[in-house]
């Protein structure tokens, strides 16, 4: 749990907000808070990544959602992917996600990747 100071508040002015990790996975995420929750962006070395948002205020079996990223583009683009699931995950829970992530991170190297090993295969350096 992690505590933040409610302003205004007198002595017992406290608010807990469950903080939400994911060590199923090696990657660190990147953190972003919104005002409606929080978003975690996950790169893998496979060349994909992974979207996770959490909504505020929702109780823990519905806050979350979860996406494929392409991170082999300068900006990391939502994709379908379609051995992690046909389009975003809406509803989730944190065991669904937390089950989504470390799939994400053992996909197969992302095609263009691939190529790019390949290219730098017949290269002399």
């Amino acid at each position: 749990m992690t505590v933040f100071d409610v302003p205004g508040q007198e002595d017992n002015g406290y608010v807990f907000v469950q903080a939400v990790a994911f060590p199923q996975v090696l990657a660190l995420p990147q953190w972003q808070s919104m005002p409606g929750g929080d978003v975690f962006t996950f790169r893998f070395s496979n060349g994909y990544g992974a979207v996770v948002t959490r909504a505020v205020g929702v109780t823990l079996e519905s806050a979350f959602e979860f996406g494929v990223l392409d991170c082999t583009l300068a900006e990391p683009r939502l994709i379908v992917h379609p051995a992690m699931s046909a389009s975003v995950v809406q509803g989730a829970s944190y065991e669904q996600v937390a089950a989504l992530l470390p799939l994400a991170e053992g996909l197969a190297l992302h095609p263009a990747w691939q190529q790019s090993l390949v290219s730098l295969e017949d290269e002399e350096f």
